[in-house]
């Protein structure tokens, strides 16, 4: 027989939507799980989002029309708890993105 553990899949789920600041597409992402093979997802989580244009981060994902969801792929790497996981002010990915906006202006 096999573990409850050993049968637990999880899912990346990933849309697209907007940026209410630019226009640019906004990328959220979302994680499933699966605790066998014959029940359905359970514990969808949302994971974050990101505008790939400006480095936006909403905090409110805005549900993407049925086109802009992409088919979930199974994550079959472990998720590695972390405590007090905590994002800088002084993010990097969005320094930069700012920087290459600025550019292109």
């Amino acid at each position: 027989m096999v573990g409850a553990l050993e049968t637990v899949t999880h899912y990346l789920h990933l849309s697209a939507f907007p940026c209410e600041k630019c226009n640019g597409p906004v990328i959220a992402g979302s994680l499933g799980t699966r605790h066998d093979v014959i029940t359905q997802e359970t514990d969808i989580r949302p994971i974050g989002a990101v505008c790939l244009a400006c480095g936006f981060r909403p905090e409110i994902v805005l549900e993407p029309s049925k086109d802009h969801r992409f088919r979930p792929v199974e994550w079959q790497w472990a998720i590695k708890a972390l405590a007090g996981v905590v994002v800088s002010a002084d993010d990097q990915l969005t320094a930069e993105l700012s920087q290459d906006a600025d550019i292109k202006a």
